[in-house]
């Protein structure tokens, strides 16, 4: 048989004030700051004994499990700033990277990627654009040789012409002096 339950009112939320809110704050950032200090006291007792400075030292040292450091972000800044590991971590990339700077790979050639009937069409359409301009090419060609002959035989022309025309210039001249003369 079921136990009978009293039927409870269902629970409102209270808003806090604003002074528990205050209050709140102040204490979180006061236990903050006291992470900090404990894990800086660690640190430095620590760098003291001339001991690594990890996780499992810091519990050892003070008790500070890495959850504690990792929630606050001022304080896993300094763990990350002191931890041995990590800076023997950072070392190690620096030299890689200051090594990989002067072995850089070459990069690779982006027609590798592409299999051989992608390759062949490629090249039969390529093939296709130079026959096309080559064509292009050889018909201006062929219009400037036309273009140049007909300079050719417009200058020939000219050529023969030439006599004619110093005869006209030499009359022009004549008449001009005539009527410079009969003018008082």
């Amino acid at each position: 048989m079921k136990k009978l339950t009293r039927s409870r009112k269902p629970y409102a939320p209270r808003t806090p004030s604003e002074a528990q809110l205050a209050a709140l704050h102040a204490s979180t950032t006061a236990r903050k700051q006291a992470t900090v200090e404990r894990l800086q006291a660690a640190i430095n007792a620590l760098a003291a004994k001339k001991q690594a400075i990890t996780v499992q030292s810091i519990y050892e040292e003070c008790g500070l499990r890495y959850a504690a450091i990792h929630r606050n972000p001022e304080a896993l800044a300094v763990f990350r700033a002191n931890s041995t590991h990590l800076n023997t971590k950072k070392k190690r990339t620096r030299r890689k990277s200051n090594t990989n700077a002067e072995n850089a790979p070459v990069p690779r050639d982006p027609l590798l990627n592409y299999n051989k009937p992608q390759l062949v069409a490629r090249l039969r359409a390529a093939q296709q654009q130079l026959h096309g301009l080559e064509r292009q090419l050889a018909t201006l060609a062929e219009t400037c040789l036309q273009r140049d002959a007909q300079m050719a035989v417009s200058e020939a022309k000219l050529a023969e012409l030439e006599p004619y025309r110093n005869f006209v210039e030499q009359v022009r001249q004549r008449v001009r002096q005539e009527e410079h003369e009969g003018e008082p």
